[in-house]
């Protein structure tokens, strides 16, 4: 390996073996440039969007490689967002040395475990407030209101399970509906709403529990009829929001409609990305680097339960938000043997690189570490055997004067 002395790197820190500071024409940067194929080549049949660096101890070098193939890839024209995961000692967060971002357990413990109960709909989208309310599993009732339109939703541990259009005048409610698809007679329709007056229990409930109308024959016109309301509160813009808890045992399964709320809410908002505050919260916190299109989300504070945030919902959406925002994410995680973080981490990725310091690890620990990240069901790319001796008259030193100084006409 070239020995350099310590630069200022342009991401903003001292690392002495960053590739910005090596020529185009080095073995270093030869080298990173190998690895960066062999990942692609790794992913013939679809694009990577993220891969997870991990080694099986500490000190080999995992870091430096993340820096050093996100510097790789943005020279190759990926946009790229290095994610410090390692919660117990990070290190990739030093690449800036002051920054406001509250940095991966902010997000995750924070800003998406921050309780919404009331606010406006200028700051909150609605498909903002329902993927607060599931990451953090509230049970209760989320009433929208916007000018003379009210809407009511039901949520139980965080997944929505009924809808009140309470604003809806009768004639344009359920039964009318029903109606006028010749599912029911104006007279039935009545007697469930004086039974609906009476008990305040649900109209589908009463429709079906009473023999009115058949289940199966209720699914597709009360599915309409939810889609409808959906998409009102998916216009709402300008109003008001009020969250109040409720605990389980305020709902009742029994009287839920034979319709699955949530799968319909999550089939109608696929692809419309309503969340400003999300959006806002997760942009305010990624830090651009001095590499154009290489940008740093840092770890934040070290929490008291790193395992149980990596492998968490919350980090799932995450991820899944900021793949939509860039073109490779690289995660820095804590090494596997001593810490189960990566193990849980990696099924989110699309890859794991391991990092091998040579000669510092022995066989044994490196096929633990490999077994560990199989069990998890993770997809092992390869291993980047790292800090090679490189020394005149060593074997490594020979095979790169052969194959590189050849090609380039001259030792880097």
């Amino acid at each position: 390996m070239i020995r350099k002395k310590k630069k200022k790197s342009n991401l903003g820190f001292d690392l002495g073996h960053y590739l910005a500071n090596y020529p185009l024409n080095s073995r270093f940067a030869e080298a990173y440039r190998t690895l960066r194929t062999n990942v692609q080549f790794s992913f013939m049949k679809k694009e990577f969007r993220s891969l997870l660096i991990s080694s099986a101890t500490q000190s080999e070098g995992k870091t430096v490689t993340v820096a050093n193939l996100a510097y790789s890839l943005v020279q190759d024209g990926k946009s790229v967002l290095m994610v410090d995961t390692d919660l117990r000692k990070p290190s990739l967060s030093k690449i800036l040395s002051s920054h406001d971002s509250v940095g991966v357990t902010g997000l995750l413990a924070d800003v998406f475990f921050n309780d919404i109960d009331s606010g406006s709909l200028t700051k909150f989208g609605l498909e903002d407030l329902f993927s607060l309310i599931y990451l953090q599993k509230r049970n209760g009732i989320l009433k929208l209101t916007e000018g003379q339109e009210g809407i009511e939703f039901s949520f139980m541990l965080g997944k929505l399970v009924d809808m009140n259009w309470i604003s809806r005048p009768i004639s344009q409610g359920l039964t009318a509906f029903l109606i006028k698809n010749r599912l029911l007679t104006a007279e039935n329709a009545q007697e469930a709403l004086l039974i609906h007056k009476q008990t305040g229990q649900k109209l589908p409930f009463i429709l079906t529990n009473t023999g009115l109308i058949k289940k199966e024959d209720l699914v597709a016109p009360l599915s309409m009829y939810i889609i409808k309301g959906l998409r009102t509160a998916m216009q709402f813009k300008k109003g008001q929001f009020v969250f109040k808890n409720a605990s389980e045992s305020d709902f009742d399964p029994s009287v839920f409609d034979p319709i699955d709320y949530d799968k319909l809410y999550k089939q109608l908002s696929r692809g419309s990305e309503n969340i400003p505050y999300i959006n806002n919260k997760i942009n305010s916190n990624i830090i651009p680097t001095e590499t154009e299109n290489l940008f740093l989300l840092p770890s934040g504070n070290i929490p008291p339960n790193p395992s149980e945030l990596l492998g968490s919902e919350r980090m799932s959406f995450l991820i899944a938000n900021l793949e939509k925002r860039f073109d490779v994410l690289l995660f820095d995680t804590p090494p596997v043997l001593p810490a189960s973080d990566a193990l849980l981490l990696a099924p989110y990725t699309d890859g794991v690189l391991l990092i091998i310091k040579a000669g510092q690890v022995n066989r044994e620990l490196i096929q633990k570490a490999v077994e560990q990240f199989r069990l998890s069901q993770s997809k092992i790319l390869g291993v980047v055997l790292n800090q090679v001796d490189a020394k005149p008259g060593s074997y490594y030193y020979k095979y790169y004067q052969k194959y590189y100084s050849s090609y380039y006409g001259e030792s880097a």
